[in-house]
């Protein structure tokens, strides 16, 4: 396969910063005190406002796509921090944000 072949297949990957990933939070927690979020999921506008604001603000190529798709990687990972602070053991450090346990616990919950 030549090297034009090997680019058109890779496809762009877009990444986010933690910059970023707090302006799309801080961007949508406003839409969704707008009206924006009528059930489970944001309106499309809203989506195409944060790729916006984000690519002027990053100087970035922000897609509405990427957008939507890092909301559902955020919620997922969200997910899993909050069963793991809902399990015996478990805490939450407010300071460092993450998820506190000793080694006893976390050694018995690798196990299982």
């Amino acid at each position: 396969m030549s090297s034009t072949q090997n680019e058109k297949c890779k496809g762009k990957h877009f990444t986010w910063s933690k910059p970023m990933s707090h302006m799309l939070l801080e961007i949508l927690a406003e839409e969704a005190l707008k009206g924006s979020k009528p059930s489970s999921t944001f309106k499309a506008e809203s989506f195409v406002k944060v790729a916006t604001e984000i690519s002027q603000k990053f100087n970035v190529q922000c897609e509405p796509k990427h957008v939507d798709n890092h909301l559902k990687t955020v919620k997922k990972k969200w997910g899993i921090i909050t069963k793991l602070k809902n399990k015996s053991g478990f805490g939450w450090d407010d300071c460092l944000k993450m998820i506190t346990v000793s080694k006893d616990v976390y050694d018995e919950e690798v196990k299982v």
